[in-house]
């Protein structure tokens, strides 16, 4: 039951990271509900499958033409320096705090999406 779980993750996690939505927000759950791992272990397992995905979906993109490379390096060079002093304070943070954080950020992420479609309905209706 365990191996079809991980197999279901793995294909969610992949058809998020394809369509650029991050396969982390449904990897990280999964790991951590459904099979007990500790949140530092699931973040650093959706790094390691992150660099995986991202490096695929990276090159269909560059052959697909879709990559804007002025915007990549203006967001990957300050992303990278955030990533590394953010791991270190995941490093020294407590499961719990880094549980919280998690869901905090799939919250907000949720509500923003539920809002901006709202807006978009609205004026889909106004026209």
């Amino acid at each position: 039951m365990q191996i079809l779980l991980l197999l279901f993750a793995s294909c969610f996690s992949g058809i998020f990271a394809g369509m650029g939505m991050g396969g982390g927000t449904f990897l990280i759950p999964i790991l951590s509900i459904f099979f007990g791992v500790e949140q530092i272990i699931c973040q650093s397992t959706n790094v390691v499958c992150f660099v995986l995905l991202a490096s695929i979906c990276f090159i269909v993109y560059i052959k697909n033409g879709l990559i804007d490379f002025r915007a990549l390096i203006c967001i990957s060079i300050p992303a990278t320096i955030i990533a590394f002093f953010a791991s270190l304070f995941a490093i020294k943070t407590s499961s719990e705090v880094l549980r919280i954080c998690f869901a905090c950020f799939i919250i907000l992420v949720g509500i923003f999406y539920f809002v901006k479609t709202i807006i978009s309905m609205c004026k889909k209706k106004a026209k």
